[in-house]
């Protein structure tokens, strides 16, 4: 359609990316989808209206990608892991430069960086929040199984773990057992974190996550799935608490696969 409104996507790891291009197709969007290869999955391409698959660091052609598409505000959804930076990752002239101006290599230093560098070219990352409001959870149990007041007190323990590291642009997840840390989320990521605190604490723990202060909302916002409660399940952790602004992936999926592992759930 001529008049069709367009869109583009960057697209990274998990089914954030494929829930987002769904719900911008219902609003009845063109949707131009940017896929980081080493990440995205390739159902993408059966919803997406035009696609590209671009590695880490081939930031002129996303840009000449976007351009061609007559696409001008773009969102992200997805993560891409951090660790690629350390890999056989060929940049281009575009990356290379930007990188090269960045005071360190915190995840919000990158993005922020990269946010000014597409607006600079035209292209404005909006919110992830724009077209997805409704998934957002609302305070409470989300789960049959209640914290039990043991569990409780590790939320809160964890709570303030998770926001000090948060506040750093370190990591955003914590595990505990017993008011004492197992693991604290770095460069590895949410699911190695619950892996590793979950077989340390031999069972049992619990999982906290929690929103960067002054969290921007067009990218880095938490997010927790079915995937999540299968890595919990398989390190034993029986509790998982997040706050309110984050992503629930297919929330009726999740819900039945914490009751059906017996693990509560609680938005704080």
């Amino acid at each position: 359609m001529i008049n069709q409104k367009r869109i583009g996507l960057i697209a990274g790891y998990g089914e954030f990316p494929l829930l987002y291009i769904k719900k911008l197709k219902s609003l009845g969007f063109y949707v131009c989808v940017c896929a980081i290869e080493e990440e995205a999955g390739e159902r993408l391409s059966d919803y997406a209206d035009s696609i590209i698959y671009i590695s880490v660091g081939e930031l002129g052609k996303l840009i000449k990608f976007f351009k061609s598409e007559n696409v001008n505000e773009i969102i992200m959804a997805g993560k891409v892991k951090k660790t690629l930076m350390f890999k056989k990752i060929k940049p281009d002239l575009k990356a290379i430069t930007l990188f090269l101006s960045l005071k360190d290599r915190k995840d919000d230093t990158i993005l922020n960086a990269i946010c000014k560098y597409l607006e600079k070219e035209g292209l404005t990352i909006v919110p992830q929040t724009n077209y997805l409001s409704s998934i957002f959870p609302e305070k409470g149990i989300l789960s049959a199984r209640k914290p039990s007041s043991k569990e409780l007190a590790d939320i809160n323990f964890g709570y303030d773990a998770a926001k000090l590291i948060a506040g750093a642009d370190i990591g955003q997840t914590a595990v505990v057992k017993d008011l004492s840390v197992m693991a604290l989320e770095a460069i590895e990521g949410t699911d190695e974190t619950i892996l590793r605190g979950g077989k340390l604490a031999n069972g049992g723990a619990v999982v906290v996550k929690v929103n960067k202060p002054n969290q921007d909302l067009r990218f880095d916002i938490p997010a927790v799935g079915a995937d999540t409660l299968d890595v919990m399940n398989d390190s034993q952790c029986k509790c998982l608490a997040f706050e309110k602004n984050t992503i629930i992936i297919n929330k009726q999926e999740f819900i039945k696969k914490s009751n059906n592992y017996g693990i509560a759930v609680y938005v704080i």
